[in-house]
C-alpha cells in the first residue's frame, strides 16, 4: 500500500513538472524571466505579510518611527521610538545619540514627523544610509546616518 502511494505520488508530481516545462516552453526567455521575477514578488509579498508588515516592509499600526521601520532597521536601537543608526564622538562628549537626517520626498527634516500612523501607509521605500561613504553628501547633518522616505502623494 506504502509502495504504490510512493509510486502514485512520484508520478504526480512528474506531471506536474512536466506540464510546467510545456508551459514554459512556448514561452521567451524574457517572459520567463518576467515570469520568475513576479514570482519572487509574490513570495517577498508572502513573507511580509506573514510577519505582519504590509507589500512594502511597513508595520502601518505601530506606534513609533522605531517599530514601523523595524524590518529596514534590523541592527539599530531606538531612543524614544526613534531609532538611532549611528554614534559618533567629540571632544567634549564621550558618546552623544544624534538622530539621523530624515528626508521625505526629497525635502530634508532633522526630525521624524511627529505621527506615525498618518504617514506610513503612505510610505512605498525605504533607503537607510548608515555608512559615512553614503551619508557625507549631506555633511554634518547626515553624521547619525539618514532615512530616505518615499511616499504616495496625498
Amino acid at each position: 500500500m506504502k509502495i504504490s502511494v510512493t509510486i502514485f505520488i512520484f508520478f504526480g508530481l512528474y506531471f506536474i513538472n512536466a506540464q510546467e516545462k510545456v508551459i514554459l516552453k512556448g514561452m521567451t526567455k524574457k517572459e520567463i524571466k518576467a515570469l520568475k521575477k513576479q514570482e519572487k514578488e509574490k513570495q517577498r509579498i508572502a513573507k511580509l505579510t506573514s510577519m505582519g508588515l504590509n507589500q512594502w516592509g511597513i508595520d502601518e499600526n505601530a506606534q513609533t518611527w522605531y517599530l514601523a521601520l523595524k524590518y529596514y532597521l534590523p541592527t539599530a536601537r531606538q531612543a524614544g521610538g526613534i531609532p538611532i543608526l549611528r554614534q559618533y564622538q567629540t571632544f567634549t562628549q564621550e558618546s552623544s545619540k544624534i538622530f539621523p537626517l530624515w528626508i521625505i520626498n526629497g525635502q530634508q527634516f532633522s526630525s521624524p514627523p511627529q505621527d506615525v500612523q498618518a504617514l506610513s501607509p503612505h510610505i512605498r521605500k525605504v533607503r537607510v544610509l548608515i555608512s559615512a561613504a553614503e551619508t557625507n553628501r549631506w555633511g554634518k547633518q547626515g553624521r547619525a546616518g539618514v532615512i530616505m522616505l518615499t511616499t504616495i502623494e496625498l
